[in-house]
């Protein structure tokens, strides 16, 4: 059985990630089959979300979409008076483009945006307004984050490929590196060199210059999650339920034996690997003397973890599809507490710094889930105590 039809049966609707991927698996799809991908943008650091058919950016403070404002600095109003308010919706031919991916901020304060219909749009960060409200036509669907590598756009597409494009709109294929199945994973950028995993179960090395391809490793099971690097080594999971160590000339170093798939990308923090699967485990694996040391292990969740653990101070904080974000003691595993939240939990969760100068007192915790009402709940880092919600 290959890896889309055993995605779509034991993973049910949560990873029905594009339509177009997942139709050949005979799975109903429902029209909002993804959770949102969330992101801090810009030189304010608000929150950039991408769900379903719109992009919407949300002030870190308060959890209110930012208003946009004229060269005067005064808000811009509606026909009716009302605030204007960043969010750019778009359709392709008539159906709504869905966003799976965050959007690449360029120097000149751009936003590059890649749909699963194939386009990418230029959006004006200041004014939320796109270069063409057609966009640009790519070679195929896209999942994971595309990477800026200097003029070029690399872009992982969802069925097969990860190509680099150049030219003013991006429209010129400059190389392509071909896969059996889809780059599902956040390529790494690493002194011109690209890392990025495939669901055909490779970790793949390019050249980002040139486009040559200097390694390609076997990992056993799809590789969804982006490698962590740290003193020459790469970390990376699959679903073979594994997590391996990789030298950055492609050679295997260390494998460790997790309970089930690992889905998101490693965290790691003061030589320790934290990591979590889809059964609800967590992991801190020490990495400081090469292989990899169990420190402990712990099960907090009812259901599967398929966001990237966040380290802040004394906790690891994870998110779960059982509804719960859950504490963890850093030095065990044991949980501290957990907070309830209206649905699943399957992005990352987002770390917002404090910040005296735009009134945020202590760091918080930004939690997405799949329901319309808590898109993005605010928690505060230390207790957990609610702060905000943003509702679409």
């Amino acid at each position: 059985m290959n890896i889309l039809h055993k995605l779509a049966r034991r993973r049910r609707a949560w990873l029905v990630l594009v339509v177009g991927l997942l139709v050949s698996a005979c799975v109903p799809i429902r029209l909002e089959a993804k959770w949102p991908s969330v992101s801090l943008i810009g030189p304010e650091k608000n929150i950039m979300v991408a769900y379903h058919d719109r992009l919407v950016l949300v002030d870190r403070r308060d959890g209110t979409p930012v208003k946009l404002r004229n060269a005067d600095g005064e808000v811009r109003l509606d026909e009716q008076g009302n605030p204007r308010v960043w969010e750019f919706v778009t359709t392709d031919g008539g159906q709504p483009s869905q966003f799976y991916s965050a959007p690449v901020l360029t120097e000149n304060n751009q936003l590059l945006v890649a749909t699963n219909h194939n386009k990418l749009f230029r959006i004006d960060l200041p004014t939320a307004r796109p270069a063409s409200t057609a966009g640009t036509d790519l070679p195929g669907a896209v999942l994971a984050d595309p990477v800026l590598a200097g003029s070029r756009l690399l872009v992982g597409l969802a069925e097969s490929d990860l190509v680099a494009l150049e030219g003013q709109s991006f429209s010129t294929e400059a190389w392509r590196i071909e896969t059996q199945r889809g780059v599902w994973s956040d390529p790494l950028l690493l002194d011109d060199v690209l890392y990025f995993g495939t669901i055909d179960h490779h970790l793949i090395a390019v050249n980002a210059s040139t486009g040559a391809e200097l390694w390609r490793l076997n990992l056993e099971g799809a590789v969804v999650g982006q490698p962590a690097f740290r003193d020459g080594h790469l970390y990376v999971g699959s679903l073979a339920r594994k997590l391996f160590d990789i030298s950055l000339d492609g050679r295997i170093l260390a494998e460790y034996n997790t309970e089930d798939w690992v889905w998101a990308s490693p965290a790691l923090v003061d030589g320790v690997l934290y990591a979590a699967d889809l059964s609800g485990t967590v992991y801190a694996l020490s990495v400081n003397s090469g292989g990899f040391r169990e420190l402990w292990r712990a099960k907090p969740a009812g259901d599967s973890i398929a966001g990237r653990p966040l380290v802040w101070n004394e906790y690891v904080i994870v998110g779960s599809r059982d509804r719960n974000v859950y504490w963890l003691n850093r030095n065990n595993g044991t949980t501290f507490f957990f907070r309830t939240v209206a649905d699943e939990v399957l992005s990352d969760p987002v770390l917002i710094e404090p910040d005296e100068i735009v009134d945020i007192p202590e760091a918080y915790v930004i939690v997405s889930t799949v329901a319309h009402g808590e898109l993005l709940v605010a928690f505060t880092a230390q207790n957990g105590e609610r702060v905000w919600t943003y509702r679409r």
